[in-house]
């Protein structure tokens, strides 16, 4: 799966995703726009041909079909990649093993070479000899020179290689944890992220948080703007909530809409105190589109807000913060409502007995 640095590139591929969805009726979710932008970039050639022979066959896209796509040319793409630097690092490795081994054995023979010249050493009396002996050693010297000069260029160039992979592989784990649209983490990281959180969650230690943020009536808002418009908005939300966390804090998207933030070492009083903040940010934004010169107004969002409490699953935590989250969109939208048993047991956990 190739991708393009070019930002004027991107945007236009952009313009030209979205309507190829729309006029098949794909839902904008994060695995169909991939699978759509990479047709449009015209470089998964085999996406390419599958995709042409659905539709010359008429076949409707169905969620079975596109996670088909999504599993086989997008997903698989990254595991081909993987396995293909593995086997370049396995090359780097078995080539330099081979030097050494190459290497041990001249430097074996070169310490023969010199057990040999002492003991003949001993019984010379001719000076034509002793010059004949010191020219032979002078000559196994510089071999074993040539082959130390040949060693430390193939570390050097070993070391280059390893330097391109550690480039690689920083990028293909990127791709694999980052959302292409918001650029923020993508759901894989995320639980990643909030499993870790709890397999390190310590009885004594702080409490950790998470909050759920969603868009209040977004779906009315795409039906008005367009999901170009409605695009546009994700990435700004992600980056606004981005810019108000700090430290150890991470965000990601977690459903179309809705955006989680996991905020370990922080207490409930300290969580609610950052939604509120994240809410009352974005709903002061009157948004316009530059391009479009349309006014959007305001987007406003309903945060739940929960405590891990120390026994607790990461699903436990995640269903806390949404029933708090949908209580928040159930009494009037466009508030922070945190979870009621997070701030019960945040108390008893805090008592002590003397």
């Amino acid at each position: 799966m190739k991708h393009t640095d070019d930002i004027s590139t991107a945007v236009a591929l952009l313009k030209q995703t979205l309507p190829e969805m729309n006029k098949r009726n794909i839902a904008t979710t994060p695995e169909n726009y991939a699978i759509w932008y990479e047709f449009v970039n015209d470089e998964n050639f085999e996406l390419t041909n599958a995709v042409n022979k659905l539709d010359k066959k008429q076949v409707a896209f169905t969620p079975e079909v596109l996670s088909s796509l999504y599993t086989e040319f997008i997903a698989n793409a990254h595991e081909s990649a993987v396995n293909q630097l593995s086997e370049s690092v396995k090359e780097v490795i078995f080539d330099f093993l081979d030097k050494v081994a190459k290497e041990g054995h001249g430097l074996n023979e070169y310490a023969k070479t010199l057990s040999s010249f002492s003991s003949k050493v001993e019984g010379i009396s001719d000076i034509a000899d002793i010059k004949k002996l010191i020219s032979h050693l002078l000559n196994e010297t510089k071999k074993r020179e040539d082959a130390t000069q040949s060693m430390q260029s193939t570390l050097e160039t070993m070391a280059i290689e390893m330097k391109k992979m550690r480039a690689e592989v920083s990028k293909l784990n990127s791709e694999a944890t980052t959302d292409p649209l918001t650029k923020v983490n993508n759901r894989r990281a995320f639980d990643l992220e909030i499993e870790n959180l709890v397999a390190t969650s310590t009885k004594n230690s702080k409490l950790n948080c998470l909050l759920i943020l969603n868009l209040d009536n977004f779906s009315v808002f795409n039906k008005k703007f367009g999901h170009t418009i409605g695009d546009k908005v994700l990435r700004f939300v992600a980056t606004l909530i981005k810019n108000n966390i700090k430290g150890s804090d991470s965000v990601a998207r977690f459903r179309d809409d809705q955006f989680c933030v996991l905020l370990p070492e922080t207490n409930f009083e300290g969580a609610l105190i950052v939604a509120e903040n994240v809410r009352e940010r974005l709903s002061k934004q009157t948004l316009s589109d530059s391009a479009e010169k349309i006014e959007l107004g305001t987007v406003t969002a309903s945060v739940g807000v929960a405590a891990l409490i120390f026994g607790e699953s990461a699903e436990d935590l995640i269903h806390k913060a949404e029933r708090a989250m949908q209580n928040a969109k159930d009494s009037g939208r466009n508030k922070v409502i945190g979870d009621t048993s997070s701030i019960i047991r945040t108390e008893e956990t805090t008592k002590t007995l003397i």
